[in-house]
């Protein structure tokens, strides 16, 4: 299928949704798939990729993958732009051509997007840094959709593995690309498939695989990509924008938290989940009631089965890190860890068993679809909201912060004097509210923006400690209950009070500097609202 890439060029575009899972389970798919509508019988090919870089990975540094794949007897070599990209559909520049064997040959690209990409590579500096063999079976899947609208889609199903400095890795999935119709088709046959046996959505490519296998490298973890609104953008384009940001940002998170090397994994997968329900809660006037009620919940039992393992990572490395630095071979201490990393193994395995749930899944490709036709848009929309949605997008913007700032002043009014529950419900509406303001903090000046920001930040990580102080207590409630008798038991009692004691003490020390950060925030002048002028 050939869009338009970001560049504007015409370079085709590869669009496609793969899923994985056992090779039996795709395989009973791919049986499936002839009474899904398939044109044909399916076409089999042994396919050998090569996929070359620089010494130093430069090209996989920049987003590309270049391959030359031995086809029978033919060699196409292949350049794909944004092949780091995350995301359960995946949509890619291409450049192909046929050379005569599997010696790379960059200089004959001639896409001057591609061209520009690649830069300047020596002679010979390109060298093989891992290879694909897989056995492929390819079949056309045609039809329309709910809507009337043609559909044609290239299904293939590989099974094969990945070879590199030695290593090995088994490879099966299932790929959809789409040839002809919208993208939500994609989703629709996938979501089919799901009825039959459930798989889970694919979101590296072959290459990026490859190179993981190649470099050893773990899964890293992405902060949310930069949103790119207007101010006179309608509302209707900014919510897809926004609400698709945030579904890639959690989405790109999924393998670092499933590996769980890395905290900051679960921690930006959470964030993520936090952005997309605080988005909905800010366009939450503009969406069908049901169709919001089903993104909340969905999005809500995520969040909720993922809470633990964040917090079990920040009681460790926040909290008692510090504690046992200032108390070194604390024996006491040395039994909580224990226990805490027990419970922390247990919360990991909760996340794993969540994000493999079908329920996850089809969560997954329910949203893409809907996000994809834009879903909203259906019989269950008012006139009210149609208009609001068409229009331009700074007046909702500058509405929607005001009103959150607002609330915040609000529950914060006499902080000095606030119990915790209360400074619990003002800490939501901070960060609320910075989402919020980062959604739309491009709409308006940089230099005016900055110190609202800076403050507003400083109030969310202030009031935030506050709130990690409260769930170790209760986490340390947690495990004291559970922790039964003998030493080791009266051995993490001690630790448990004792942490408690410090902490306690620490927040009576914190304390002035959390009224600061509040009465900073309190003082500073909202960016969206136009400076008053000054008196001659």
């Amino acid at each position: 299928m050939v869009r338009p890439n970001q560049a504007g060029s015409s370079t085709p575009v590869e669009t496609e949704l793969k899923l994985r899972g056992d090779p039996e389970t795709l395989l009973r798919l791919w049986q499936a798939l002839p009474r899904a509508g398939s044109a044909g019988t399916p076409k089999i090919k042994d396919l050998e990729n090569v996929y070359y870089d620089t010494a130093d990975l430069r090209l996989r540094k920049r987003g590309l993958a270049f391959r030359i794949r031995r086809d029978g007897t033919r060699f196409i070599q292949t350049v794909k732009t944004g092949d780091t990209a995350t995301s359960a559909v995946m949509a890619r520049g291409e450049w192909e051509s046929e050379v005569p064997s599997l010696e790379p040959q960059p200089d004959i690209v001639d896409d001057p997007a591609i061209r520009a990409a690649l830069g300047l590579l020596l002679p010979g500096e390109l060298r093989p840094v891992f290879t694909t063999r897989v056995h492929r079976e390819v079949m056309e899947v045609n039809g329309t959709d709910s809507l009337g609208r043609l559909k044609v889609i290239e299904a293939a199903f590989d099974r094969g593995e990945i070879e590199a400095a030695g290593a090995r890795e088994p490879l099966a999935e299932i790929e959809l690309e789409l040839l002809e119709g919208p993208p939500r088709a994609l989703f629709d046959l996938a979501l089919s498939l799901q009825d039959i046996a459930p798989t889970q959505i694919e979101t590296r490519s072959k290459s990026a695989r490859g190179y993981a296998l190649a470099t050893g490298r773990k899964p890293t973890w992405h902060r949310a990509e930069a949103l790119e609104l207007t101010a006179r953008m309608p509302v209707d384009d900014a919510l897809a924008a926004i609400l698709g940001t945030c579904l890639r940002h959690w989405t790109a998170n999924e393998l670092a938290a499933l590996d769980g090397g890395d905290p900051e994994g679960v921690h930006q997968l959470r964030v993520g989940l936090r952005r997309f329900r605080s988005a909905l809660s800010v366009f939450g006037d503009l969406l069908p009631p049901a169709q919001l009620e089903w993104l909340k919940t969905e999005a809500k039992w995520v969040l909720n089965a993922l809470g633990p393992a964040r917090d079990w990572d920040v009681f460790q490395s926040d909290l008692l890190t510090p504690l046992e630095a200032h108390r070194p071979a604390d024996p006491d201490l040395e039994v909580l860890r224990a226990a805490a990393r027990e419970r922390q193994a247990a919360a990991y395995s909760q996340v794993r068993e969540v994000l493999s749930a079908p329920r996850y899944t089809r969560f997954l490709l329910q949203l893409g679809g809907w996000l994809e036709d834009r879903g909203w848009h259906c019989a269950e929309l008012t006139a009210e909201q149609d208009t609001a949605l068409n229009q331009p997008l700074l007046g909702l913007a500058t509405k929607l912060q005001a009103k959150r700032h607002r609330k915040a002043l609000k529950l914060g009014k006499g902080f000095k004097k606030l119990p915790t529950a209360e400074r619990h419900e003002l800490r939501i509406a901070v960060k609320n509210l910075r989402y919020t303001t980062e959604f739309f903090r491009d709409l308006y000046p940089a230099k005016r923006a900055r110190p609202y920001l800076a403050a507003l930040r400083d109030l969310q990580e202030s009031l935030g400690h506050l709130n990690d102080v409260a769930v170790a207590e209760h986490l340390l409630a947690e495990l004291t209950r559970s922790a039964g008798r003998g030493k080791a038991a009266g051995r993490l009692h001690q630790a448990a009070g004792r942490m408690i004691g410090w902490y306690d003490r620490a927040l009576l020390d914190f304390e002035p500097d959390m009224r600061r950060t509040w009465k900073s925030f309190a003082a500073t002048a909202p960016f969206w609202e136009k400076p008053k002028k000054q008196k001659a």
